[in-house]
């Protein structure tokens, strides 16, 4: 698994305590992100169908080393188990706890190739890191009064030192100089690292533009890489890697009315969309001539240019008089193909189904039995969120195949494409 594998999975992160934990959750959610924040480490009976991120906490700050490295290795394993991807490994903003038992318990769940990106940096708080040396409002680490702290006293300001003396993993420093130069520049250091057996990278920041720049750049890396930090870093490459991810709206038209074409067709004019002609008549003849098509459009689909935003199906002529099972048949192939392109392409962001039959059969195969509605787009048509099944809380706008003008189609695409632009 790399940096755009399992795209829509539930991101992960782990915290070393509680209010951490909230803080960082905050941070996801004000990103957009629906997250869930668990006391403990055990999933929730329900699951966390509708969510897009939960933050464990393994109260295991002030643990023994090697409790908190059980503790987080558990709990990423739980996140795995689940369909999730661990992201984020929450660290206290002036690194006091086990952070190197922590950070090598995420990357051993995560394998060999991964990486973690850590910083201390919040700017918004005062914390910043500058030639490996954290800062507190301008005062160096060891010189606030941390230095004290009964439980966990931190004598160390130089991260990179601060951290070996933790772990025996490779560590690398990233400068500012390197950061500002952007997120590109960012992404090759983070290879060039990786490449060489780094797994602990030490990146400055001063300003939330650092932070963004190495979020960016993480994103653009392509690598599996975990962000350990107090949160904006976590919340920063959440948003970045996610804008890399969901690119794409996929069309599900099986309405074959005339003002379902012409909607369609100026789709195919105004955003340069390409829907694949599906032959309803395969489709209605079930069995193998039903499978071939079935692996025909979805070839087709695979094939096409990553830079085509909008894909889809839609039907070719109308059957002669069809009967309800031909009927039930077609739609269940238009969303065995929907089902199968979202599972082998995972840019894509939602869905836009036309006609009711294609939207219920859409939802069942998907194993959706509820759509959590979100808003009219335009009369008859609504935006929504799959609830459970294989893709919970997709994007998803269902349109009557006589419903609206000519400029329908777009109208509900572009809706589904907004859910890019919230990431970007």
């Amino acid at each position: 698994m790399n940096g755009s594998d399992n795209l829509h999975a539930l991101i992960g992160v782990i915290a070393d305590d509680l209010t951490g934990a909230n803080a960082t959750g905050v941070l996801l959610r004000k990103r957009g992100f629906r997250t869930a924040a668990l006391t403990g480490m055990e999933w929730p009976s329900g699951g966390l169908a509708g969510y897009d991120c939960v933050v464990i906490n393994t109260e295991s700050r002030a643990a023994h080393p090697r409790v908190a490295y059980d503790r987080v290795l558990r709990s990423a394993r739980l996140i795995l188990a689940n369909d999730g991807m661990p992201l984020g490994k929450r660290i206290d903003s002036t690194l006091r706890g086990n952070l190197g038992p922590e950070i090598e318990a995420v990357l051993a769940a995560l394998g060999r190739t991964s990486m973690a990106v850590l910083t201390g940096a919040f700017p918004a708080s005062g914390r910043t890191t500058r030639d490996g040396v954290h800062y507190v409002n301008g005062v160096p680490l060891a010189e606030t009064p941390v230095r004290d702290d009964p439980l966990m006293p931190v004598t160390e300001s130089h991260v990179p030192t601060l951290v070996a003396a933790q772990t025996d993993l490779s560590i690398a420093i990233l400068g500012l100089g390197e950061i500002r130069q952007g997120p590109a520049a960012v992404a090759d250091r983070i290879r060039e690292e990786s490449a060489a057996g780094v797994r602990i990278l030490c990146a400055d920041a001063e300003t939330d533009a650092d932070v963004e720049n190495l979020a960016q750049g993480m994103a653009q890396s392509g690598l599996r890489l975990v962000a350990a930090d107090p949160g904006p870093l976590t919340a920063s490459y959440a948003r970045a890697l996610m804008a890399t991810r969901r690119r794409r709206a996929m069309v599900v038209a099986g309405s074959v009315s005339e003002p379902s074409r012409a909607q369609l067709d100026r789709l195919e004019r105004e955003m340069g969309a390409h829907l694949v002609v599906v032959d309803a008549a395969a489709l209605a003849a079930g069995g193998d001539e039903a499978e071939q098509e079935v692996d025909r459009v979805l070839n087709e689909l695979l094939g096409l240019d990553e830079e085509i935003r909008v894909i889809g199906v839609r039907s070719g002529k109308l059957l002669e008089r069809p009967d309800p099972e031909d009927a039930e048949q077609i739609a269940d192939g238009f969303a065995e193909i929907a089902a199968r392109a979202l599972k082998a392409m995972p840019d894509i962001a939602g869905l836009y189904t036309t006609g009711g039959d294609i939207t219920l059969a859409v939802c069942r195969r998907l194993g959706s039995r509820a759509l959590n509605l979100v808003e009219e787009v335009l009369p008859l048509a609504v935006s929504a969120r799959l609830m459970g099944g294989q893709q919970p809380g997709l994007p998803i706008v269902t349109k009557g195949g006589l419903v609206g003008g000519p400029d329908a189609a777009v109208q509900c695409v572009s809706k589904i494409l907004e859910e890019v632009e919230h990431y970007d």
